[in-house]
């Protein structure tokens, strides 16, 4: 049962099973409205009108009127804290610049509706709700935009639009109400060229023809390309609290066959005593379909900007803002959080700070600089990060000088004073060593990798050194690696041979790349979920592996397929559970069946 007519974008409200009595309402489209007694309780919801095996005939049909609009805006996929007991999302800028935040492209079929119950700030009145039909993607920002903005001018409402071709604002509406006053705005049309704006009592207050502004230059309206972008900008050293904003369409009333439903994977690993994760960033979640299957299927955050340059301005000198919005996000949805990676010495990466590369310090400065940096992150994201990946390729990378910035700087000894500064600034983290290509021993490379990894891990427990964990990365048929799939019972023994040295394992980041796989596009994806299944079985099997995470949702934003530095640019390496446009792909459903097979729940 959803809370209105349609299995993607409604929320489940109860799960009914055969027998339970209901009574029907009326019907919209596929779906019959009725209200459903379980356990003493009772739903109201909109059902699939095919499992009903019997139908009054005079069901009344309900009108849009009647029914609740499709949202096609999530406030907890947003850049802000969003407490869904008030419905407010809050943006806090403590910064000198602008913190804007907006969501990829959404598709209208259907003429859009913005509603605010409330919009409030603190330290400045240029605190904005923004709808843009088309994106700030030239220089200067405001080129070629087309943009609504919703604004709090102290205590009443002002709505603003930009048409492209000036830096401010072509128009400006004073819409008269107090910004402690509900309203909200229906357009007329897909493309957005005309609106009424409402007050609580639903009566007209205004209408507004964008195409008749003098002002304006919006001939084919605000979304001409039929997406809509929703974001909010907040102004420097300021908060912005944004009530009961929703943002929807006319809901189409039809069952998607192809959708998934609850329980998603974490909740079925959960009988295994697994985690399941993935790559996190607050970028990609900008995207609703990316969002909301992470927070169905995912229950580890893996973040990986703790990786990157860009916050390590220098020694002790940090910008933690986009890493402490992606933590405070993770803990907000309930995740678990994994750092990736709190040290990792990749210098042909976006990892190693260019003052880093070029300072002119000592071994014994680089281990200050070391030991500062790992027990700033870790007493600062302390209770909040949960896991570190500390030493990252270490063993892998040793085989080459130039390949380890730390080793070639500090010696390989920067592994264990990495852990154990770690665990002295944070006794409760697990913390994970992990490396690629060390699954199994399927060719001269991976066995070399893997004997590295032992010898390298043997004689730092041997010492005392706190590994809780070993990471397989599980990055397989990449164009460096080999082309040979991973036998199961070869996983098995090297995750126990690993395991024996006192450690647990986690599948930290796998994928599968098809680039070079023969056959058709399904027969490709049948293999790959072969193979998922497979290390899934492997996992459970071992009874020494406790974590399972991919490195990302999708297809179309997997550092395999993407374009951007640093990624593999394979444009048809469909490595992930979940397709270009997120549809769960075979290798989604062969992790679902191992995971709900009874068969495999083994007693640890």
């Amino acid at each position: 049962m959803y809370n209105g007519p349609g299995n993607i974008n409604f929320d489940s409200v109860a799960s009914l099973n055969k027998g339970d009595n209901l009574s029907p309402i009326g019907i919209y489209g596929d779906f019959v409205k009725a209200e459903a007694y379980l356990g003493g309780i009772r739903y109201t919801g909109y059902i699939n009108k095919n499992t009903i095996g019997f139908l009054p005939s005079n069901l009344p049909e309900l009108t849009t009127s009647n029914v609740p609009w499709e949202p096609i805006f999530f406030p907890y996929c947003t850049g802000g804290a969003y407490d869904p007991a008030s419905d407010t999302l809050t943006f806090v800028n403590q910064r000198d610049s602008y913190y804007d935040t907006e969501t990829k492209a959404i598709k209208l079929d259907a003429p859009l509706r913005i509603k605010l119950d409330k919009l409030s700030v603190t330290g400045s009145t240029y605190n904005i709700v923004k709808i843009l039909g088309v994106p700030e993607t030239q220089e200067p920002w405001w080129k070629g935009i087309r943009r609504l903005d919703i604004l709090n001018n102290g205590d009443h409402y002002l709505i603003g639009v930009r048409d492209g071709t000036a830096g401010s604002y072509n128009i400006v509406w004073d819409l008269q109400l107090s910004s402690s006053q509900p309203f909200y705005i229906i357009f007329d049309q897909v493309e957005g060229k005309s609106f009424n704006i409402y007050n609580q009592d639903g009566n007209v207050i205004q209408h507004i023809d964008l195409t008749q502004q003098p002002q304006l230059n919006l001939p084919d309206g605000l979304f001409p390309q039929g997406v809509v972008y929703i974001g909010s900008s907040t102004a420097p050293n300021s908060t912005s609290f944004v009530t009961g904003l929703s943002v929807g369409v006319i809901p189409n009333g039809k069952w998607v066959s192809s959708a998934v439903s609850d329980p998603g994977l974490a909740e079925l690993a959960k009988s295994h005593n697994l985690t399941i994760g993935t790559a996190f960033s607050m970028w990609e979640n900008a995207d609703n379909r990316h969002c909301r299957v992470m927070k169905r299927e995912y229950g580890v955050a893996a973040i990986y900007t703790f990786s990157l340059k860009g916050f390590w301005l220098g020694p002790g000198k940090y910008d933690f803002s986009e890493l402490d919005r992606e933590v405070d996000y993770a803990n907000q949805m309930g995740w678990r959080v994994r750092a990736m990676h709190l040290v990792w010495g990749a210098v042909q990466s976006d990892v190693i700070p260019e003052w880093l590369i070029h300072g002119d310090y000592g071994r014994n400065q680089y281990i200050k600089i070391l030991e500062q940096h790992v027990k700033t992150l870790v007493g600062r994201y302390k209770g909040r990060v949960h896991e570190w990946s500390i030493a990252n390729e270490a063993p892998g990378r040793s085989f080459s000088t130039g390949a380890d910035f730390w080793n070639d700087k500090i010696g390989p000894d920067y592994i264990d004073m990495a852990f154990r500064w770690a665990r002295e600034t944070d006794p409760e983290a697990i913390l994970i060593f992990n490396q690629d290509n060390n699954e199994s021993p399927r060719d001269p490379d991976s066995s070399r990798v893997i004997d590295k990894m032992y010898s390298t891990l043997q004689q730092l427990k041997a010492n005392g050194t706190p590994i809780d964990v070993v990471g397989m990365q599980m990055h397989l048929f990449l164009p460096w690696y080999s082309k040979i799939a991973p036998e199961k019972d070869d996983v098995i023994a090297t995750m126990q041979k690993f395991a024996n040295l006192g450690v647990r394992i986690y599948v930290t980041e796998m994928d599968v790349d098809l680039t070079d796989q023969p056959g058709t596009q399904l027969e490709k994806w049948n293999y790959q979920a072969q193979i998922y299944r497979s290390m899934m079985e492997a996992c459970i099997e071992s009874q020494v592996c406790d974590s399972f995470s991919t490195w990302g949702i999708s297809d179309a934003t997997s550092w395999i397929t993407c374009e951007r530095q640093g990624c593999v640019k394979e444009p048809n390496a469909d490595p992930l559970l979940f397709d270009r446009d997120f549809n769960p792909k075979p290798a989604y459903f062969a992790l679902r069946d191992v995971l709900s097979d009874s068969s495999f729940l083994i007693v640890r």
